[in-house]
């Protein structure tokens, strides 16, 4: 199994080099595993529609985060740099459906999409105003084929409920619940072999939040009062992340989303 890294978007959260200055600039990473003659995505980051017409990611969006309209960042072009076709992505993981993780989904109109049932509920059928301006119907619009995954975990990884066994997912890749930041967040662990990775999506967004006795700065603390949806969940996921690290981290080590200096120590470069 091979597992290459990909940043499908770039966003400037605007106030935050005053308020976070740890959030002021956000990378998407993404995971790119090519294995059974297959290649999965793990998150999509933004698409090609998306960065072609800003107003598909909501005015909101725009306005708060301020995403960098670079047409080259997309997934599908990635792949296309890398001489590998778009169209043998067979199956996309969202770790969750915000804008940032999703949109990249009407690229690859043909990959089933994993994701836990309660975060298609939420994304289908929002809740309240928190949910209904975090996911965009746009990007659902091509009607993904959804393979959903219920509240009873079908397995253990080290610890943690997981899912993956009967999805006709290739072996060893698994789905690990992490709510909080939305009904149905998850992790997304892949094993490479010679250890696991464990996507985190938005679990967390900076590594000094997976310090046991340390606390994150302010600004990230405060950030993440208004982004998760449920901050006591969230923590509980977040507890659970630094048990795992505690217990296995010579056999796991594990990336977020947007955490800017992972991006450093993944590309071997600054993000901007």
């Amino acid at each position: 199994m091979r597992v290459r890294f990909l940043n499908c978007g770039i966003m400037y959260p605007r106030l935050a080099a005053w308020l976070s200055p740890y959030q002021e600039r956000c990378c998407c990473i993404c995971m790119l595993v090519e294995a059974d003659g297959r290649l999965v995505l793990v998150d999509a980051g933004f698409g090609t529609a998306d960065l072609e017409e800003p107003g598909r990611l909501g005015s909101g969006a725009n306005l708060l985060f301020s995403p960098r309209k670079d047409p080259e960042l997309p997934a599908v072009r990635q792949l296309e740099r890398l001489g590998l076709d778009p169209g043998r992505v067979t199956d996309i993981i969202c770790t969750h459906l915000d804008h940032d993780h999703a949109g990249g989904l009407s690229d690859f109109p043909r990959a089933r999409v994993h994701a836990l049932e309660e975060e298609i509920d939420a994304a289908l059928r929002p809740g309240g105003a928190k949910e209904r301006l975090r996911y965009r119907e746009c990007h659902f619009a091509h009607g993904p084929d959804w393979v959903t995954y219920g509240t009873k975990p079908e397995g253990i990884w080290f610890g943690l409920g997981c899912f993956g066994g009967s999805s006709g997912l290739p072996r060893g890749i698994l789905l690990v619940p992490l709510p909080g930041h939305t009904r149905g967040h998850c992790g997304v662990a892949v094993d490479t072999g010679s250890g696991w990775f464990l996507h985190c999506g938005d679990a967390y967004y900076l590594k000094e939040e997976l310090r046991v006795r340390g606390k994150a700065p302010f600004g990230v603390r405060a950030f993440r009062r208004l982004a998760h949806l449920d901050h006591s969940r969230a923590m509980d996921s977040l507890a659970k992340i630094r048990e795992l690290l505690r217990e296995h981290g010579d056999e796991v080590r594990v990336i977020a989303s947007h955490d800017q200096f992972e991006y450093r120590n993944l590309f071997g470069r600054p993000l901007d």
